[in-house]
């Protein structure tokens, strides 16, 4: 007996989400993604880029700056950027830093990159989840003044069927 295909099965989607222009140091800047998810389904994270953007004006700051930004599947968690130290039980899929440390050049020529990184989840591990996803990012040491810098994140993923009890406890509800 072959099992009945939906329309979802197999489906590959594509989300992105922007933090915005970040206008605060040290303040986390989040947004909320939503998967679309249908019922009786999770979703599956199969890879996650992460991009800084807008650095322009950034090349005055001489002591440094750092990015902490986070992939959350906990759309309620508006405050973590980076995955707990010495703690199982969280809600974070994956977190990245960005830094650049130096200091301004009086004589040549100075660049800022744009950093991107990307991460894939092999097809052996369950990164799934059946709510919406939150995107938090928090930054320290940029000049906030002029042009505010942004960090994009893309999260490539596809539907899966699950059974009623795992959709249950993935909710909280079983």
């Amino acid at each position: 007996m072959t099992s009945k295909k939906e329309l979802f099965d197999d489906l590959y989607k594509v989300i992105k989400l922007n933090s915005g222009a970040i206008s605060a140091n040290d303040v986390v800047a989040t947004e909320i993604g939503d998967l679309q998810i249908p019922r009786g389904y999770c979703a599956r994270i199969r890879k996650v880029r992460f991009a800084l953007r807008d650095l322009s004006g950034q090349d005055s700051v001489d002591f440094g700056w750092h990015v902490l930004t986070a992939l959350v599947l906990d759309a309620d968690d508006e405050t973590h950027v980076t995955i707990p130290t010495f703690e199982i039980d969280h809600d974070i899929l994956v977190d990245h830093r960005f830094e650049m440390w130096g200091e301004v050049i009086t004589e040549g020529m100075s660049a800022l990159l744009t950093p991107t990184v990307v991460y894939d989840f092999d097809e052996t591990l369950d990164c799934i989840t059946v709510r919406n996803i939150r995107h938090n990012t928090l930054i320290n040491g940029f000049d906030v003044t002029g042009v505010k810098p942004q960090v994009e994140i893309t999260v490539w993923f596809t539907y899966e069927k699950i059974s009623t009890d795992l959709y249950a406890k993935l909710l909280g509800i079983s």
